[in-house]
């Protein structure tokens, strides 16, 4: 329990929170003469603290500490000024790492390197851009609420919820990005690795995102988000893909969860399952039964036909860690066997109906 002292402590933290977020962020961003500044003096704390960590780091991850200051850059001062962090940290970690001191000879491995990093690196500031955009898009959203609704007790409250949907969904955005930046560098071998595996997932989360955001973030359809997630994933030919089951509007923290999952679970389907051949199939079938006015159960099953035999993995990495505990609260089983593989996912689904929300779907979950 917070004492007396701790209590107001933490509520000023979360309000200071709140307004840079809000209010700080998007002004440095519209003003190019504090923005870029800023930037600059990101990367040089990357730049130093990457210096500072060479005896313990491998030459495998040179740009660690430069993709966290891109997304911080990104969020805090904008698209431009993480661009010209990009840009620099890809020449800097060139000339100290790759090889390294100096430019040397360029390798294959340097390019594979390099590009992989401008590749991701970009990916990244694209998404950070468009959440910037979606929040301003709400900011601007509540701000014309605020002027319709400002005499109603109604308006009020939509008012409210948005404020706090707003907030809640910036604050555990861009905590799933960081989180999946530095667990990704973690179980990653190579920068070829981390690269094509953070894009991926990155890839995954957004398509959640812009699903969400078509909603006024309430939630995304559930057909919609499986169909988006795998769509990228299914290779080419006939009948390689089947989903089927009813259609329901599911939170958004539990849809970027959900998105993940399916992303990992298609991506082993590529690399060791039923899409590694030209004749393996994958269907994914759900079905949701009502448990009582604000719960209901979910049970998705995906089963894989027709490609080689699996067997359990003997490295525990972020992929299995992400299919059998990202999705929240969810109990997950897993065969292995010479049809290929089968998950089972079952969880409860919340109602997350509101008043604002009431008026356009009879139930939501």
């Amino acid at each position: 329990m917070l004492d007396g002292g701790a209590g107001p402590f933490v509520g000023r933290m979360v309000q200071l929170v709140d307004n840079l977020i809000e209010r700080v962020f998007p002004r440095l961003r519209r003003r190019a003469l504090y923005a870029y500044p800023i930037g600059i003096a990101i990367f040089a704390l990357a730049a130093l603290a990457r210096m500072g960590l060479s005896r313990w780091l491998q030459d495998t991850v040179p740009f660690l500490t430069f993709f966290l200051a891109i997304l911080v850059t990104a969020l805090v001062a904008g698209t431009g000024p993480a661009l010209l962090v990009a840009t620099a940290s890809f020449f800097f970690s060139w000339y100290f790492f790759l090889p390294g001191p100096g430019w040397g000879e360029i390798t294959p491995a340097t390019v594979v390197a390099l590009g992989s990093f401008a590749v991701l690196s970009f990916f990244i500031i694209a998404v950070v851009h468009l959440l910037n955009r979606k929040v301003e898009s709400l900011m601007n959203e509540r701000a014309r609420n605020e002027a319709l609704f400002q005499d109603s007790a109604l308006g009020e409250l939509q008012l409210e919820q948005l404020n706090i949907e707003l907030r809640h969904r910036l604050k555990n955005t861009f905590a799933v990005i960081a989180g999946l930046v530095s667990q990704s560098a973690r179980y990653s071998r190579d920068v070829d690795g981390f690269a094509q595996s953070l894009a991926g997932r990155l890839s995954a989360m957004g398509n959640a995102m812009d699903l969400i955001a078509t909603r006024s973030f309430v939630g995304a359809s559930l057909r919609e988000l499986i169909a988006e997630t795998l769509k990228p994933l299914v290779p080419p030919g006939t009948q390689r893909f089947e989903m089927g089951g009813p259609d329901t509007i599911i939170p958004g923290d539990v849809a970027s969860a959900l998105a993940l999952t399916l992303h990992e679970l298609g991506t082993n389907a590529i690399k060791y399952g039923a899409w590694s051949d030209a004749r393996g199939t994958v269907s994914a079938k759900w079905t949701l039964s009502k448990i009582d006015e604000d719960e209901m159960s979910f049970e998705l099953v995906w089963d894989e036909r027709g490609g080689p035999r699996v067997s359990a993995p003997e490295r525990r990495g972020l992929g299995t860690t992400l299919i059998d505990s990202g999705f929240p609260s969810a109990q997950v089983e897993r065969e292995f066997n010479e049809q290929g593989v089968r998950c089972r996912m079952v969880a409860v689904l919340k109602q997350t109906t509101t008043r604002r929300t009431r008026g356009r779907a009879a139930s939501l979950y």
